[in-house]
C-alpha cells in the first residue's frame, strides 16, 4: 500500500510541476508577442512543427495575413533558427512550444491516471477532485484558443480580458491539483465545520484570485508600460482621469487602448489590491495570534514571505517596464503569483486539517 501512495503521489508532484511550467511557458509566450504566430488550432496535424523551408514560408505567410504583422511587426525576417530573437521562427517555437507542453499533460495524466483507475489505486475523492482539474484543462484549452482569435481580427494582440480569463483558468487547474496533492498524502480530505479563522482564511484567497485577475489584465493591456512608476501612477497618486464621469462607460472598458482611463483603472486596483491584501494579512494574523498552533503559524509565515517577494517584483517589473516589459522579471512575477495562492491554500488546509485532528 506504501508503494501505491508513494505512485500516485509522485504522479501528482509530475503534473504539478508540469502544469506550473506551463503557466511560465505561456507567460514567456505572452510577454515575447509570441501567442498569435500560429494562426489555427490544429489538435492533431498542429502536434508537428514546420520540418522545411517551404513548410515555413507556409506557416510565415499565414502570420504575414495577422494584424499583429501588419501593424507591429512589419518586416520581420523567418529567420535562420528558433532561437534567432525578433524572427518569426522565434516567436513560433514559443507558441508551438506552450501548445506541444500542454500536449505532454495530457499524456502524463491521461495513461496513468487509466492505468492508477484499473488497478483501483485511487480514492472517489481524488478521482472526483481530478475529474474537475481535467474539466478545468479543457476549459483552458479551449479558451485559449478564443483568446488567440481574438487577436486575429483587426487588434495586433489578443484580448486582455480573455487573456486573464484563460491564465486564471489556468492558474485553477495548478490549485484544484496542488488541493488534490495535499488531501491525498493526508489522507483524505476531512474537513472540520466552518469557524471563522477559516472563513477568514477563505476570504484572504478571494482577496489573492481576485489580484491574480487584475494582475492578468494588467498584463494583458501591457499597462505597465503606460505608467511605469511608483508609488505614483503616472505622477498622481490617485489619476485625475478617474474623476471623469463621462468616461466611466462600458465602452471605455472595451475599448480599452482608445485612451489612458482603463489602463489608470487598471493600475489603480491592481495597485490597490496589493496594499489592501497586505494589511488584510496584518489583521488577520493579529487576530488569531493567540490561537494559532505551530504549523499553523509557519505556513502563515510562508505567506507572508512569498507576498512581500511578490510585491518586490510587482515593483522591479513595473520600474522596469519602458519601452517593453522585461521578460525576465515579468515571468518571475507571473511564477511567484502562483506560489502566493498555493502558499495561502496550503495554510487554509493546515487549518481544516487542525480543526479535525486537534
Amino acid at each position: 500500500m506504501i508503494q501505491v501512495r508513494q505512485a500516485v503521489s509522485v504522479w501528482l508532484i509530475i503534473g504539478l510541476v508540469m502544469v506550473y511550467f506551463q503557466i511560465i511557458i505561456g507567460g514567456i509566450t505572452r510577454l515575447t508577442g509570441s501567442g498569435l504566430s500560429i494562426t489555427k488550432w490544429e489538435i492533431v496535424t498542429g502536434t508537428l512543427p514546420p520540418l522545411n523551408d517551404v513548410s515555413w514560408l507556409e506557416e510565415f505567410d499565414k502570420y504575414k495575413e495577422t494584424p499583429q504583422y501588419a501593424k507591429i511587426n512589419k518586416g520581420m525576417e523567418l529567420g535562420d533558427h528558433v532561437f534567432q530573437g525578433g524572427t518569426f521562427k522565434f516567436i513560433y517555437f514559443w507558441e508551438y512550444f506552450h501548445r506541444l507542453w500542454a500536449r505532454s499533460m495530457g499524456f502524463v495524466f491521461l495513461f496513468p491516471f487509466l492505468f492508477f483507475w484499473y488497478k483501483k489505486w485511487l480514492t472517489q475523492q481524488v478521482k472526483s477532485d481530478l475529474a474537475k482539474v481535467v474539466g478545468l484543462a479543457g476549459l483552458a484549452a479551449i479558451f485559449g484558443w478564443i483568446m488567440v482569435a481574438s487577436g486575429l481580427v483587426n487588434r495586433p494582440w489578443v484580448n486582455a480580458y480573455k487573456l486573464s480569463v484563460h491564465l486564471s483558468i489556468g492558474i485553477s487547474v495548478f490549485a484544484m491539483l496542488w488541493w488534490t496533492f495535499l488531501g491525498y498524502i493526508h489522507g483524505g480530505r476531512e474537513v472540520a465545520a466552518s469557524n471563522k479563522q477559516s472563513r477568514s482564511a477563505m476570504y484572504l484567497i478571494i482577496l489573492i484570485c481576485a489580484q491574480l485577475f487584475f494582475g492578468g489584465i494588467m498584463s494583458g493591456m501591457k499597462a505597465s508600460m503606460i505608467f511605469p512608476t511608483w508609488p505614483d501612477i503616472g505622477g498622481e497618486i490617485i489619476p485625475s482621469v478617474l474623476g471623469d464621469s463621462s468616461l466611466w462607460s462600458l465602452d471605455s472598458l472595451i475599448f480599452y487602448d482608445s485612451g489612458s482611463f482603463t489602463f489608470s483603472l487598471i493600475h489603480f486596483i491592481h495597485r490597490g489590491l496589493a496594499y489592501l491584501i497586505v494589511m488584510a494579512l496584518g489583521v488577520y494574523y493579529w487576530w488569531f495570534r493567540n490561537n494559532i498552533s505551530i504549523s499553523m503559524r509557519v505556513s502563515f509565515m510562508i505567506v507572508i514571505g512569498v507576498v512581500l517577494i511578490q510585491i518586490l517584483l510587482g515593483i522591479i517589473t513595473l520600474l522596469q517596464s519602458i519601452g517593453h516589459i522585461p521578460v525576465l522579471w515579468g515571468v518571475f512575477h507571473q511564477g511567484v503569483a502562483v506560489i502566493v495562492l498555493s502558499s495561502l491554500l496550503y495554510h487554509y488546509f493546515v487549518i481544516k486539517y487542525q480543526s479535525v485532528s486537534e
